[in-house]
C-alpha cells in the first residue's frame, strides 16, 4: 500500500536558519581562514603575527629592542619597547583598547588616525587571531608608570585589565599557548623562528633582536641580531660564500617626498650565473616581486648601458645590455615602506601600488648614477661581467634555436630515450626522471634471445629485425606462474662502456651482462648477476621442438599442439638450471636490453629467464619514462649554452616542451607531474640534488607551482609466508616484523630479545620459529616491474613528494653550498653535518 503523506513539515530555510558568528568565533571555525593552515605553517605564522605588532612599533620609531621567549608547555612571549597598547576605555565600546584589540576582528591602529604611519598587517586581525586559537593568553602592557594585565582563555577575557603595580618604561608583552584542538602539532621549531626572524632584522635596521630558548630547564640557548647595515648587510649574509665581482655593495635608503615612501635598496654582483633578489614592502615578503621589482629592474637596465656607452664599453654597433644580462649573478634587496600598500592576492605574494615603481625607479637609478661614477673599479667589473653574460646569451639563443628545432623536426620524440605516454592532455600526464633505465642491467651485443618461431637471434640480430618492421616474439614467465609468449619491443643499445661480468651455468653456457642484471630463481624472485652463488637454482625453459609458428599463444596451441596446452607446457618445460661461478671480466662493453610487455621477462637461449626493462611497469597512457644515463651537468657551474650541450639535458627540455630562459613557457608543459625516481644510495641521491638544482636555477616556476615531485621507493620488503609488507624506514620495517609475526602465531609479538635480533639481520631470521625475510631494496633496478608499480608508480598505493620552496633564501644557499664551485663551505657543511648521517652508503 502507499505511504500516507507525512505530516512533517520539510525544512525550511529561512531567518531562523541565518546564524551569526560574533567575536572571535569565526576564527575557531575556520582557522585557515586567517593563518593558512593549522600544520607547522599555520602555528608559527601565530608568532608572526604577535611579532609583526612589535616591528611595526620598532618601524614607527618606538622602541628598538624586540625579544622573544620559547618557554615550557609550548608557550611563547614576545616582549617589545614600544609606545603599549592603550589600556582607557575606547569612546564607543566603552571597554578597555587592550580589550578591544585582543578580542575583536579588525580592531587596531592600522586603519589610519595616526596610530601607525606604515604597517605589515593591514586587516588588523594579527593578535586577536592569536588569541582566539590559543588556550591561554596574558597581555602585559607598561603605560603611564604601571603594569597593566590581562588574562584570556580562547578569546574570552578572564577579567577585566587592571593594574597590579608600578613599571618603569613602556612597552607590550604577550605570552600566548597554542591551542591543541585546533593545531595538528603545537611544538614550535627554534630554527624556522631563528631563520625569519633574521630576515626580520635585517629588513629593521638598528633594532636589536634576541631569541631565548627556555623549553629545557638545564639549557638555554640565546640568539641577538642587530644590523645597522640594514639590506646592505642582508646582501652580504646572502653572499657568503661565494666569489664577488666588486667590492662595495651598493646600498641607498631614502624618502621619497612625492610619494611619502621610504625605499631601501642593496645589491652585490658575484660569479654566479642566476639572480637572487628578495622583494619586501613593509617586511612583508613579496616572493612574486611586484611593482619596486619591476622599477629596479628598469632603472638597472638603463643606468648600466647608459654609462658602459658613455664610458665606451658599449660600441655604437653594439647592441644594448639586455635586462637578462644585468641580472646574472646579481644579489639584490629592494625594501620599500608605504603607507597604503596594495597587495595582489591574499598571500600578499606581489605587491600592485603602481607609485612604489616610480619611487624605487627614480631613487635607485639616481643613486646608482652617483655610485658607477663614485667607484669607476667595481664599476668597471660590473660592465664587464654583464658583457660576458651578453656572449654567452647569443650563444646560448644558438644553442637553444637547435634544441628547438631539433625537436621540432622529431616531433619531441626521442628515440631510445623517452618512453612517451599515450594520453596529450598534460593535466592527466605524468613523466617519471629515472636513473640510467631504472631496470638493472643490460647484455652484451652478441646474447641470443629465444624466440618462439625456434630461432636464437642476437640482439644486434634483433635490433636489425625491428628496424625492417618485422614483430618478434619470445617465451615468458606469466603472471599465473605458466610460460606463455610475448610481443619482443623496443630493443636497444641502453649503456656505453660498461663494466661485465661472465655467468657461467652448470650446462657451460656463459652469459655477459652488467653486474645489477636480475636473474630469475627457481622459485619467482630476482637477484642481481653479482649476488648470485654457486649452486643458485634459476627458472628455466627447455625447449623440445624446434620451428614453432610465430604468434600468440593460443595459435601456437591451436596449429601445433591441437590446442593442447600441457602438451606446449610439456615442449618448453622448465628444467632448473644452476650456477657455477660469477666471474669480473675486465673489458667493459656496450650493452643492450628489450622490453616485454606487461610480464617484464624473457627467456635467453641458454635456457634461463631475466629480467627486462622497467620502462613497461607504468601506465602506458599517462605515464611517461625518461632515463637520464649518467649524471647530468652541474648547471650551479654551467652557463646555459653550456647546459644546452648536454644530452641528458638536451633531452629533458625537449621532453618538458616548455622552452627554457628567455622563451620559457609554462602553458606548454606537457606533463603535469615531473618525478624524480632514483636509487636510494649516495648515486640517487646525487642525481636527484643535480636534478633539483636544474629546476630550481631553470625552471623555478615548475618548482613554485607544485609540478615537481620526488618518488618514494620502498626500503624493504618484509616477508612472514605468503604475507609481506613493503615500508620505507627502519622504524616501520621492526613495527612489519611485529604485525606479520603476531598475524602468523596468533597475535603474538616478539620479545624484546627477538626485536633485537630482527634490527642485526637484513636478510633472513627465525623469531619464535616463524621465518622472516627481508629484503633491502638499494635501486630501483631490484624490483620487477610489478613491484615497482605496486611501490612507486601506481597512484593509489605510491607516496610521492612534492616538492616546495617555503624559505627562497634558505633553498638559494643549500643549492650554492653542494653544488657551486666553492669548496670550503661544502667542506664545513660536511663536518658539520657527519655526526648526523645514517645509513652511509660507502
Amino acid at each position: 500500500m502507499p505511504k500516507k503523506p507525512s505530516k512533517e513539515k520539510p525544512e525550511s530555510y529561512g531567518a531562523k536558519q541565518i546564524t551569526v558568528l560574533e567575536g572571535l568565533d569565526p576564527v575557531r571555525k575556520r582557522p585557515g581562514m586567517y593563518i593558512g593552515s593549522t600544520g607547522p605553517t599555520g602555528l608559527h605564522h601565530l608568532i608572526w603575527e604577535v611579532m609583526d605588532n612589535a616591528f611595526d612599533e620598532a618601524m614607527a620609531g618606538h622602541g628598538n629592542e624586540i625579544t622573544l621567549r620559547l618557554l615550557p608547555n609550548n608557550q611563547i612571549s614576545v616582549q617589545d619597547r614600544g609606545r603599549g597598547i592603550p589600556v582607557d576605555l575606547h569612546p564607543q565600546f566603552k571597554v578597555s583598547a587592550l580589550e578591544l584589540v585582543m578580542t575583536k576582528l579588525h580592531a587596531g591602529g592600522k586603519f589610519g588616525g595616526g596610530g601607525y604611519k606604515v604597517s605589515g598587517g593591514l586587516h588588523g586581525v594579527g593578535v586577536s587571531v592569536v588569541n582566539a586559537l590559543s588556550t591561554y593568553v596574558r597581555a602585559e602592557v607598561i603605560r603611564e608608570g604601571k603594569l597593566w594585565v590581562q588574562e584570556y582563555t580562547r578569546g574570552k577575557p578572564k577579567a577585566k585589565v587592571k593594574a597590579i603595580g608600578k613599571a618603569v618604561g613602556t612597552g607590550t608583552t604577550i605570552i600566548f599557548e597554542p591551542d591543541p584542538e585546533v593545531f595538528e602539532t603545537t611544538e614550535f621549531s627554534v630554527q624556522t623562528i631563528v631563520d625569519h626572524l633574521r630576515q626580520q632584522a635585517y629588513l629593521t635596521k638598528g633594532v636589536k633582536l634576541v631569541i631565548t630558548d627556555e623549553r629545557q630547564a638545564d639549557t638555554k640557548s640565546v640568539y641577538a641580531f642587530y644590523f645597522e647595515g640594514g639590506v646592505a648587510s642582508y646582501v652580504k649574509h646572502i653572499n657568503r660564500g661565494k666569489e664577488p665581482k666588486h667590492e662595495n655593495v651598493f646600498y641607498v635608503s631614502k624618502h621619497d617626498e612625492e610619494t611619502d615612501m621610504d625605499v631601501e635598496v642593496a645589491m652585490q654582483y658575484s660569479g654566479e650565473y642566476h639572480e637572487s633578489v628578495y622583494c619586501f614592502a613593509n617586511n612583508i615578503t613579496n616572493p612574486e616581486g611586484g611593482t619596486h621589482l619591476v622599477g629596479f629592474r628598469s632603472a638597472l637596465t638603463r643606468e648600466l648601458n647608459n654609462y658602459a656607452r658613455a664610458k665606451g664599453l658599449l660600441k655604437e654597433k653594439d647592441q644594448n645590455l639586455s635586462g637578462e644580462d644585468v641580472r646574472e649573478g646579481l644579489t639584490s634587496v629592494i625594501s620599500v615602506k608605504i603607507k597604503e600598500p596594495q597587495f595582489e592576492g591574499q598571500t600578499k605574494a606581489k605587491l600592485g601600488n603602481p607609485e612604489a615603481r616610480t619611487a624605487v625607479e627614480a631613487i635607485f637609478g639616481e643613486a646608482l648614477k652617483i655610485y658607477l661614477e663614485e667607484h669607476p673599479r667595481d664599476a668597471e667589473a660590473i660592465i664587464g661581467k654583464c658583457l660576458l653574460a651578453a656572449q654567452a646569451r647569443r650563444a646560448a639563443r644558438a644553442a637553444r634555436d637547435t634544441v628547438l628545432r631539433k625537436g621540432a623536426l622529431e616531433g619531441l620524440t626521442l628515440p631510445g630515450k623517452l618512453a612517451d605516454c599515450s594520453n596529450k592532455d598534460p593535466a592527466l600526464c605524468e613523466l617519471f626522471l629515472v636513473e640510467g633505465d631504472s631496470a638493472g642491467g643490460c647484455f652484451s651485443l652478441d646474447t641470443r634471445v629465444a624466440l618462439t618461431d625456434g630461432r636464437d637471434l642476437t640482439f644486434g640480430e634483433l635490433i636489425q629485425e625491428e628496424q625492417a618492421g618485422k614483430q618478434n616474439s619470445c617465451y615468458s614467465i606469466q603472471k599465473d606462474g605458466h610460460i606463455g609468449v610475448a610481443p619482443i619491443v623496443h630493443v636497444r643499445k641502453t649503456k656505453t662502456s660498461n663494466e661485465m661480468v661472465n655467468v657461467t651455468l652448470k650446462d657451460g653456457s656463459e652469459i655477459l651482462c652488467t653486474p645489477d642484471h636480475q636473474f630469475m630463481h627457481r622459485d619467482g624472485t630476482y637477484g642481481e648477476a653479482q649476488t648470485l652463488v654457486e649452486g643458485a637454482s634459476l627458472m628455466s625453459l627447455k625447449r623440445k621442438r624446434k620451428n614453432c609458428l610465430l604468434g600468440r599463444m593460443h595459435t601456437i596451441c591451436k596449429r601445433l599442439f591441437h590446442k593442447d596446452t600441457q602438451t606446449l607446457e610439456q615442449s618448453v618445460a622448465n628444467d632448473p638450471h644452476h650456477v657455477v661461478r660469477v666471474t669480473r671480466i675486465q673489458q667493459s662493453m656496450d650493452v643492450y636490453d628489450l622490453e616485454v610487455p606487461d610480464t617484464h621477462n624473457f627467456a635467453l637461449s641458454c635456457g634461463v629467464f631475466v629480467h627486462n626493462s622497467a620502462k613497461m611497469g607504468r601506465d602506458r597512457v599517462h605515464q611517461a619514462i625518461l632515463p637520464l644515463r649518467g649524471k647530468i651537468l652541474n648547471v650551479e657551474r654551467a652557463r646555459l649554452d653550456k647546459m644546452l650541450s648536454n644530452n641528458e639535458i638536451k633531452s629533458l627540455v625537449i621532453a618538458l616542451g616548455t622552452n627554457i630562459g628567455e622563451g620559457f613557457d609554462l602553458a606548454e608543459l606537457r606533463y603535469n607531474k615531473l618525478v624524480i625516481m632514483t636509487d636510494a644510495d649516495v648515486d640517487g641521491a646525487h642525481i636527484r640534488t643535480l636534478l633539483l638544482t636544474l629546476f630550481y636555477r631553470y625552471f623555478p616556476e615548475l618548482v613554485h607551482q607544485g609540478h615537481v615531485y620526488i618518488a618514494q621507493p620502498p626500503l624493504y620488503r618484509v616477508n612472514v609466508g605468503k604475507n609481506f609488507r613493503y615500508v620505507f624506514t627502519e622504524e616501520e620495517k621492526q613495527k612489519a616484523v611485529e604485525e606479520l609475526v603476531g598475524e602468523k602465531v596468533g597475535s603474538r609479538v616478539p620479545s624484546a630479545q627477538e626485536k633485537e635480533e630482527v634490527e642485526s639481520e637484513t636478510e633472513e631470521m627465525e623469531v619464535k620459529g616463524i621465518k622472516v625475510n627481508i629484503q633491502r631494496y638499494k635501486g630501483l633496478g631490484e624490483m620487477n616491474a610489478d613491484q615497482l608499480w605496486e611501490t612507486t608508480m601506481d597512484p593509489k598505493t605510491r607516496t610521492i613528494k612534492q616538492v616546495t620552496i617555503e624559505d627562497a633564501e634558505r633553498a638559494d644557499e643549500v643549492f650554492d653550498v653542494l653544488m657551486g664551485a666553492d669548496v670550503a663551505p661544502r667542506k664545513r657543511f660536511i663536518q658539520t653535518h657527519a655526526k648526523a648521517v645514517k645509513n652511509l652508503d660507502v
